[in-house]
């Protein structure tokens, strides 16, 4: 019986894992039903954690505990946000500009009525994206990591890794493979400095902060790809 448990445990965990990346693999990469499937699994990610708590006798306030709804470590948190924009800017100007093309973006966006709206547009999806993804990721997967009583290395590498492989199945659709596997690689270092920040107590509003800071190097990198001529 104990054993039976151990399996289902593990398994259930490795779903926990996959879902995004399958989820953006069908619906990005596949193109099956984008329209559909995407936001379904975005409710999903939202929805899935507060089912799987309230089903285990979670209360509201335990919940939050869990989720990481705790006091915040202020403004100094952002630091991190800073330095991930930070190598992510550098590596557009020093490796990358000139060298990729944005009309894959750019024909999307005009497909959907967005091309010129770019900023008002991205900066909504971000923020939204983010507070998704911390809450998915830095709050419950990270929890169901701790439950486990896995190793701080285990449950940092494995929130890095499950965090940035969905990024994957977006990027490349846009992106040359290398471009992809770099820009993968480190947004698993990020969402590994989150999880290990959440090991050191740190609020699940800060990681979101500091995810968003970190964006706004991507959402800047997008619009020169579109020319840099795109405003609200």
């Amino acid at each position: 019986m104990i054993e039976s448990r151990t399996k289902s445990s593990f398994w259930m965990l490795v779903i926990w894992l996959v879902f995004p990346a399958l989820a953006t693999w069908s619906s990005f990469t596949l193109q099956w039903w984008p329209q559909v499937l995407y936001p379904l699994s975005k409710v999903v990610l939202v929805i899935a954690p507060l089912v799987f708590w309230c089903r285990n006798g979670c209360s509201l306030s335990n919940i939050c505990q869990r989720a990481g709804l705790i006091r915040t470590k202020g403004l100094v948190v952002v630091v991190s946000g800073v330095a991930f924009a930070a190598i992510i800017w550098s590596s557009w100007i020093f490796c990358f500009q000139g060298q990729l093309d944005g009309s894959n973006i750019a024909e999307k966006l005009t497909a959907l009525n967005l091309l010129e709206h770019y900023w008002s547009v991205a900066i909504f999806i971000a923020m939204a994206n983010s507070l998704l993804e911390e809450w998915y990721w830095r709050g419950f997967v990270y929890d169901q990591l701790l439950q486990r009583k896995l190793s701080n290395p285990a449950i940092v590498a494995l929130g890095g890794v499950g965090f940035g492989l969905h990024h994957y199945f977006t990027l490349i659709v846009y992106f040359p493979l290398s471009v992809t596997l770099f820009f993968t690689f480190v947004t698993m270092v990020a969402g590994g400095a989150w999880s290990m920040m959440r090991l050191k107590g740190v609020s699940l509003v800060d990681c979101y902060v500091s995810h968003i800071v970190a964006d706004f190097a991507l959402l800047w990198i997008g619009w020169q790809l579109l020319g840099g001529t795109h405003g609200l």
